[in-house]
């Protein structure tokens, strides 16, 4: 059993970290800090299930050597970055986090939602749940967050000990350099837990498609900063017999200006309220037209599938929470739902390929690689939903977990 610093009651306050530019919030405890309590956790944003089989990866070759690869890494629905980032942290599905899609209206606030919008992003009243930053600090611990979804906000009115908002500026190298900086720090300072976040594939993959050499240098870009990354901790003796998981939020499909599905061709969008246009295309009608609009939709079913809310499946784990419209759409893989409107603009500038479908299509599966202490090594294990890892990250740090959707067992396999 790991042993864990003892919390102490007094809190320090937050104060600016002038060298490198981040919030901390220390809570003084008693452990001897180790590389074997540390875990970082590490997101490449894109990264489908089997891209390691597209180029040369020497580094994630080494780190599935050593330690274990999942067949492919289950998203929660929607198949998107914000929703799945935070579930991965929290354990939580969907409907439970409230974070329901990158881009979500709130009846009761009246607002919306958008992943570029500062003032949201960075407003604690949109998440729910507990994310594993705060787990972490709660019990004893430091935690340190690199650009995670969910860590630019107060969520509990808590921040990690270290935290940086968002900079699609910031360089991937510094990126890392940062991180190691906190992993080692030699006085009281230095976390248990840090994640790193990337999105140089997901960004390729988007632009240029599953075929393109831009997808597979940016792969082999996601390689090499692993490789800066294991030689930086190997530096300071940590990488060894640190846990290390990394992952990705979702997979990847080509489209095609032939797969598209023209929504105002099936209904007048003069009776709808709002949407927000997806491969997961959230509807709602002006009062008294959601029959009529659903009829329509479901007489026209065609390469998508369409529910009334509380018809959702419930493998979706989406149903149950107040920001998801009145009516959905799920496109087949590949296709995009559009309006006449907006087509020539779209087709101007189509993008290459996207995420957002069902999430049992496999093409939107993603990436799981481990290794440390903690794990077996050499072993490929069954692909497995993304909401199980805040239960093993918790016990990989030795503390308990929040109130969550996951369950320990469901990846035990993977440990020693």
């Amino acid at each position: 059993m790991k042993s864990y610093r003892k919390l102490y009651t007094t809190l320090f306050v937050l104060f600016l970290i002038g060298a490198i530019g981040c919030t901390e919030s220390n809570t003084s405890n008693d452990r001897a800090l180790t590389p074997e309590n540390q875990l970082l956790l590490i997101s490449f944003d894109g990264f489908r299930y089997d891209y390691l089989n597209r180029v040369s990866t020497p580094h994630f070759d080494s780190l599935v050597a050593n330690g274990v690869k999942s067949e492919g890494l289950i998203p929660v629905f929607p198949t998107k970055t914000f929703p799945n980032h935070y579930s991965i942290v929290t354990g939580l599905y969907t409907e439970n986090t409230g974070l329901i899609d990158n881009t979500m209206y709130d009846p009761e606030f009246e607002e919306w939602y958008r992943i570029r919008d500062r003032e949201a992003v960075e407003n604690k009243k949109w998440y729910g749940g507990e994310p594993i930053w705060n787990t972490a600090e709660k019990q004893g611990l430091r935690a340190g967050t690199m650009f995670w979804v969910g860590s630019e906000a107060p969520v509990q009115n808590m921040r990690p000990t270290f935290w940086k908002p968002f900079d699609g500026g910031m360089s991937y190298t510094a990126r890392v350099d940062t991180v190691v900086k906190w992993l080692t720090y030699t006085d009281d300072k230095a976390v248990d837990f840090a994640t790193l976040y990337f999105e140089l594939v997901d960004s390729k993959g988007h632009n240029h498609g599953l075929q393109s050499d831009s997808l597979d240098l940016a792969i082999q870009r996601a390689d090499s900063l692993l490789g800066y990354l294991k030689e930086n901790l190997r530096r300071a003796n940590n990488w060894s017999n640190m846990n290390v998981i990394v992952v990705s939020d979702h997979g990847m499909v080509d489209l095609s200006a032939e797969k598209t599905i023209m929504l105002d061709s099936i209904i007048n969008l003069d009776d709808v309220e709002r949407i927000r246009w997806a491969p997961a295309t959230m509807i709602q009608p002006k009062e008294g037209k959601t029959d009529e609009i659903y009829r329509l939709l479901k007489e026209n079913e065609e390469n998508y599938r369409v529910y009334r809310k509380d018809e959702l499946p419930e493998r979706y784990h989406l149903k149950n929470n107040r920001r998801v419209p009145d009516i959905v759409m799920v496109a087949d893989l590949g296709y995009t739902i559009l309006n006449e409107g907006y087509k020539e603009r779209f087709m101007n500038n189509l993008p290459a390929a996207t995420h957002g479908y069902d999430n049992r299509a496999k093409a939107m599966h993603a990436l799981f690689v481990a290794k440390g202490p903690a794990f077996k090594s050499g072993v490929t294990i069954p692909e497995f939903s993304n909401i199980h890892i805040y239960e093993l990250m918790n016990h990989l740090l030795g503390t308990n977990p929040a109130p969550n959707d996951g369950t320990l067992d469901s990846v035990k396999v993977m440990l020693k």
